[in-house]
Formats: structure tokens, sequence, C-alpha cells
């Protein structure tokens, strides 16, 4: 039987939480900070004698998980490391863009540290978005094989991070933070817009979202499927675009990333300088 002590009850702690009530071979507790994040647990129906305060807390287990926010990790990690009195558990956060290494006050007292990063968004809190995903591990020694299988148990894929990606980690997480924040602004922008042109967003949407995203993930094609006005050049359309739009969030949000788009498409080789120029001077 795997123990798993998980420290932070929001949305990365709660849904492993919630994957770890389904799996017989583990058992755990998620540590709580208040009673505001103690009733969330619930709300989610996390079993209440797996919810526990610090004081108690059993910190004599297999592996500790702290899923809190980056900038909360080295206090909680020293008041971790003192709150442990027996037992050796592998220490591990889940942060995407710190390393192992700011766990590094546990390694005089002879604990294996790690970290390990659900390459995935936490929208929502559902156990089964767990499902298939890649864990990002900047694991090493013995470690390695005990972090690996809890991945495994949790329906996750253990990948170990090369040293290349370690020392531009948060080039890594920004990686998923296009993938995820980046996207779901467009389709709030595309969902925005379609409502004030008075079009079902439901009915209209969907299919060019998910053409546009099989175009960009495939495989074969080492180009952005990047197409429409500014890719053109056609300046006049974007023109009539940021006059229709006018200085509402929507009409700031579309010159922005048309910008980005633009700059891209210069990048790419598929419109002139004095394109992106003309571009630039409709867009600012």
């Amino acid at each position: 039987m795997m123990k798993v002590t998980i420290i932070g009850g929001g949305k990365v702690g709660s849904t492993i939480a919630k994957k770890l009530e389904t799996i017989d071979s583990v058992s755990y507790q998620v540590v709580y900070n208040s009673d505001a994040t103690k009733e969330k647990l619930l709300e989610q129906e996390i079993t209440e004698s797996s919810i526990v305060d610090w004081e108690s807390a059993d910190f004599n287990c297999d592996i500790v998980l702290i899923c809190v926010k980056d900038y909360q990790i080295e206090q909680v990690a020293k008041q971790l490391s003192e709150s442990i009195t027996n037992g050796s558990p592998l220490v591990v956060h889940t942060s995407g863009t710190k390393r192992k290494e700011i766990l590094e006050v546990f390694i005089d007292k002879g604990f294996t540290i790690a970290a390990a990063h659900p390459y995935q968004t936490f929208a929502e809190s559902e156990s089964d978005i767990l499902d298939g995903i890649p864990w990002g591990l900047d694991v090493g020694g013995d470690s390695a094989d005990k972090l690996e299988q809890f991945i495994s148990l949790i329906s996750g894929k253990p990948v170990k991070l090369s040293d290349e990606t370690l020392d531009t980690k948060s080039l890594y997480h920004i990686s998923a933070v296009a993938a995820s924040n980046f996207m779901a602004l467009s389709v709030e922008l595309a969902k925005n817009i379609a409502e004030e042109s008075n079009i079902s967003w439901e009915q209209f949407l969907p299919h060019i979202m998910r053409t546009t995203l099989d175009n960009n993930l495939n495989e074969d094609s080492d180009e952005p499927a990047i197409t429409g006005p500014v890719v053109r050049g056609d300046v006049e359309t974007v023109k009539n675009h940021v006059s229709a739009l006018g200085e509402s969030v929507n009409g700031v949000i579309y010159k922005n990333m048309s910008e980005s788009l633009a700059l891209m498409a210069l990048d790419k080789g598929l419109i002139s300088g004095e394109k992106f120029e003309e571009l630039m001077e409709v867009l600012a």
C-alpha cells in the first residue's frame, strides 16, 4: 500500500486526491490550510476522513506532494522539513517552472526530492483529466522508480525532462501556457464576437476550431497552418475589422493578437516587411 500526503487543496491537489479515491493500492491525505479550502474539498466529494489540518497530517509516508503556488513552495518546504520527525518520504513539488532544488532544505536531512509537473489544464477538477497526460519529471537516483510508479498509478505518463529542458524550465512551462491559456483566449474572443454579430457560436465555431487544431498538430508540416487577412497582408480588411470592433475590450485583444500574428507571418516569410509595417500602422 503506497501512502501519499498532498499539501494544498487547490485545483491540482484536489484533482489528484479525486483520482486517488479510485485507487485501492494507495492511501492518501490532503492537508488543508483554511476552513474555506476544507469546504471546497468536501464539495468535491473528497472523503472527509482524508482531509486533515497540518497538526493531524501523517508525513511518515512514501510520497509528499507539495501542490501550492510557486511563491509558497519554499515556505511550505521549510515548515514540512521541521514537521517530519520520522520516515524518509520522497518530497515532490508540482511546479512547472521551479526545479527540484527549491526543496534543498530536505537534502541535509537525507530525504530525496523531485519535481513532477502535470502537463494539463486544471480549469476543472474531474479526475479523468489526468488520464494519459505527460508529467515532466525532474528526478534522479533511486527515487525515479517510486515517482514513476506513482505517476503510472494515477494514469499519467512519466517523462524525464532533459538537463537542457531543466536549464530553461520556464520555456517548458510557457509552452503549456501557450497551448492552454492562449488558446482559451482565442476561443473566448471568438465567442464574444460571434455573439456581437448575432450568430450562434455553438453552431459556427466548433468545426472551424477543430479543423484549425488538427491542421496545426499535423506532424508532417513544419509550418503553422494560419490563414486570413493578416497572413495575406490584406490591410483593408484588417482596417475594417478594427473599425467594426472600436475601442472595446474585444477590439484591444483583436489588435494585440493580430500584431503577434503579423510578427509570426513576417518571421515565417508569409508577408513582406512592407506589408508588416502597413499592418502595424492599422493595428497601432
